[in-house]
């Protein structure tokens, strides 16, 4: 059986790994199991985009957490969460390019966005991704998911500081290697770029509690915003892959924004 820690208990320094994780697990199970729901149930435009979220997230955790995880189960966790992300990510696209169209967009474009929102829905109900989430919980509460050999016994018993700093380490690493000049980057690095900040900005969000709170409050600032700008770059460059090229001016402001912005993160990061 797992280590138990109250719901809404904070994350402390202190804290073990296992106590930790399953803070993070459970919540992000939770918010999965609802944001897939709001697809599954209802037009909310939102929802695949939050349920991507949430399933981002749930990833990152089952990353961060891997010295405390059996291998086997936490790879076929991660490869399920992957599975759903994916058919979700046609939607998403397809709703942001339909968007992007407003009043341009034909009948035709928008009945071939629902036809492909039901068809999402019905292979996701026929996979089951519903039952993703709770088996996900059981598994953990089970103690199905953790390493059982002294070694495994000792890292889920150590305080959690240290398994973050590693994983925030190498989080930095991560973003830090695409250097520090984002116009330079090709679109395909740029979108690496992007997703290594969402595993970098979701571990700091994880274990907020453990940073002074005057870093984490300027910290979270500029990379929400950052994301916000690298979001933007994304949707024009998914645009464009569907023959509709934005304003150039739109790009252009949006890399510049981008690029202040990383300069004020990358500062921060720890040497």
């Amino acid at each position: 059986m797992t280590e138990d820690a109250p719901e809404n208990e904070a994350i402390a320094a202190d804290m073990s790994g296992e106590a930790a994780l399953g803070l993070i697990l459970v919540r992000l199970c939770d918010e999965t199991d609802r944001q897939l729901a709001v697809f599954l149930e209802s037009d909310d435009e939102s929802g695949p985009h939050k349920a991507r979220v949430a399933l981002r997230r749930l990833t990152t955790a089952l990353d961060a957490f891997a010295p405390i995880l059996r291998r086997k189960p936490a790879a076929s966790a991660r490869a399920a969460a992957k599975r759903i992300f994916r058919a979700l990510g046609e939607v998403r696209d397809a709703d942001v390019f339909l968007a992007a169209k407003g009043e341009a967009a034909g009948k035709s474009l928008t009945r071939s966005t629902a036809a492909l929102r039901s068809r999402i829905r019905k292979q996701l109900r026929k996979e089951k991704a519903v039952a993703f989430a709770p088996a996900l919980k059981r598994a953990y509460a089970a103690g199905e998911l953790l390493r059982t050999g002294p070694r495994g016994l000792a890292a889920r018993a150590a305080p959690v500081g240290g398994l973050a700093a590693t994983a925030l380490d190498a989080a930095w690493a991560a973003a830090l290697a695409h250097g520090d000049d984002l116009a330079a980057l090709p679109e395909e690095e740029r979108h690496e770029f992007r997703k290594d900040m969402k595993t970098l900005r979701y571990l700091v969000e994880f274990f907020a509690p453990l940073w002074p709170a005057r870093e984490w409050e300027a910290l979270r600032g500029a990379m929400q915003d950052l994301q916000d700008e690298l979001g933007v770059l994304n949707d024009l460059a998914n645009a464009r892959a569907r023959g509709r090229a934005g304003a150039a001016g739109d790009e252009t402001q949006a890399l510049a924004r981008a690029a202040l912005l990383w300069s004020q993160i990358a500062g921060a990061a720890p040497v």
